[in-house]
């Protein structure tokens, strides 16, 4: 459960510090008033791509910084399995600024891969634009085990039968073959060792790349700007030392003095940035362009030699490293190896049919109560199929009834999601027809069903519900406010809405407002009180916070 979180530098946030609680918080405000702006300091904090464009202007570099408290057991693995300090509460903490985004867990430095790791152990983020899990078919098999608590945990099986595998393959060819091919691993595995490709460097290249192929124009503006700057702090001297003067005799010019002082201020830092990145994009654009173009086309002519994209080439090079160092390991006997793949298919086939019947004996259940939250959500009749099936691979060394299936650390199980929105019309896939609206109520109707059933794996999460009930109105509005508090009965639920119907049940509200001082504008966020409660949702209701029929509605729904 996240219990504190502080934001510093983000986009229109300055410094903002906040206490949560458990159950039900919502969030409202006016657009742009910085409610999305949470939402992205929560997905720093999972682990999401830090865009230097949140950095605040005239800021270095962006902080979030969150205290996450609960059940220790599951957070005391994860940090011993990584080395890092067995600390509870967690801290965990994100930078982002103009060179690399850092993150810190503990306060040890750690990978986003490990940021992403531990955001599966507390946090949950959906929104009306996010629904990768039930909009990409290759998720739902990863979104059913959680709503149903199953944790897979095949992948030691897994490798164990690739393994072995590959030591079968590498021993089968003839010893001339088996030199050549260990010439060929040698050529190839040198061109990669002189490449060493990175996670990620493949994007990361191409994204900085981009600006770079701009850089005498970005320099020329801004040297432009500079020109212009140097010739106009002059002149404001001019007037500062006038004002001056006239305060002298007038004191009432002595707010206009210092506002002019500001502004000078202000500009004189304007004058630094800009000076600063007129000679950064002088200094070493055309030389790092040209390194950049250099890389890039390593990276193609490898990728094109070893037929496969240019960000697997790492994999790639792993697999390689893998061969070769079978082709070494010497002379066991084919006898051998083969029996020994046999009884590590059969242990992973094993493994597998058990999960694979878990799965199958729950799914029913999970159905029916889906089917029946959906009715409570305005999708009366809709009826959703949970179609299971087994994931075929013509060339896996493992059997299931006699046919080949997949390998892979959450078994040889294919999921998919079906939908009939409407009785009589038929199933079909759910990429293909659900709407937003349709797509944020089924996944309401997930998580609460996987509550009904008992299922214990998302108990004590921190749910970030951004927006999923846009597009909705009316009753199902409210159904959908009564199905999220029903979540903030069991978890921390953070949601972010526009619509009365859904704030009203609420136990926590939050309302940000932006406004502007000194030429600077920010985002705040204040609790309101529960007397004031009626006066905000009057507003979401009508957009006025005061009119008496907008004030009866809001009443009638905090009573509701």
């Amino acid at each position: 459960m996240l219990s504190s979180l502080r934001i510093q530098n983000l986009a229109l946030v300055e410094d903002l510090s906040l206490d949560w609680s458990p159950g039900f918080t919502v969030l409202t405000g006016e657009t742009g008033a910085g409610k999305s702006l949470l939402v992205d300091a929560l997905s720093l904090l999972v682990g999401a791509r830090g865009d230097t464009d949140l950095v605040r202007h005239g800021a270095d570099r962006a902080l979030v910084e969150a205290v996450v408290e609960g059940p220790f057991e599951t957070w005391q693995a994860f940090l011993a399995g990584r080395g890092l300090p067995e600390e509870q509460p967690v801290v965990l903490r994100r930078e982002v600024g103009s060179g690399r985004s850092r993150a810190w867990i503990n306060g040890a430095s750690v990978a986003l891969g490990d940021l992403r790791e531990a955001g599966r152990l507390w946090m949950r983020l959906t929104s009306q634009h996010d629904h990768q899990s039930l909009l990409g078919e290759e998720r739902h098999l990863a979104l059913v085990d959680e709503v149903l608590g199953i944790t897979p945990e095949l992948e030691p099986l897994a490798a164990a039968v690739r393994e072995a595998e590959a030591a079968l393959k590498a021993r089968q060819r003839s010893e001339a073959e088996r030199e050549h091919r260990l010439t060929e691993l040698a050529e190839a595995l040198a061109d990669l060792a002189k490449l060493a490709p990175r996670p990620g460097e493949w994007e990361q290249l191409k994204a900085e790349r981009e600006p770079l192929r701009h850089s005498v124009q970005l320099e020329q503006a801004f040297r432009e700007a500079v020109e212009a700057l140097d010739e106009g702090l002059p002149k404001v001297e001019l007037a500062m030392k006038a004002l001056s003067r006239a305060s002298l005799h007038l004191p009432d010019a002595a707010p206009e003095q210092d506002r002019l002082r500001s502004a000078a201020l202000e500009l004189e830092d304007l004058l630094a940035l800009c000076q600063e990145q007129a000679g950064r994009w002088s200094g070493g654009g055309a030389d790092r362009i040209e390194a950049l173009e250099a890389r890039l086309a390593l990276y193609e002519r490898l990728a094109r030699r070893h037929r496969c994209e240019p960000e697997d080439l790492r994999t790639r090079q792993q697999a390689l490293t893998d061969e070769q160092r079978s082709l070494l390991a010497g002379d066991a006997p084919l006898k051998e190896l083969a029996a020994a793949l046999a009884k590590a298919a059969e242990a992973y086939r094993a493994a597998a049919e058990a999960l694979h019947g878990r799965r199958s004996q729950a799914i029913p259940a999970l159905e029916s109560e889906v089917r029946r939250r959906l009715d409570r959500l305005g999708m009366a009749g809709a009826r959703i199929q949970i179609r299971l099936s087994l994931a075929a691979d013509p060339g896996s060394p493992v059997l299931q009834s006699g046919r080949p299936v997949k390998v892979a650390a959450q078994g040889f199980s294919a999921l998919a999601l079906w939908i009939e929105p409407n009785p009589g019309e038929g199933f079909r896939p759910l990429v293909r027809i659900a709407s937003g609206g349709e797509l944020s109520r089924l996944m309401l109707a997930l998580v609460g069903a996987g509550l009904a059933l008992g299922e214990g794996a998302l108990e004590g999460l921190t749910l970030v519900l951004d927006e999923i009930d846009a597009g909705l109105g009316g009753e199902t509005a409210l159904a959908v406010g009564h199905a999220v508090a029903e979540l903030g009965r069991s978890h921390q639920v953070l949601a972010v809405t526009h619509l009365a119907q859904v704030a009203a049940r609420a136990d926590r509200h939050g309302r940000l407002w932006k406004e502007t001082e000194g030429g600077r504008t920010r985002s705040s966020l204040a609790w309101v009180a529960e007397g004031e409660r009626d006066r905000e949702l009057a507003r979401l209701l009508s957009g006025h916070p005061d009119r008496p029929e907008a004030l009866r509605h809001a009443k009638a729904l905090l009573e509701g």
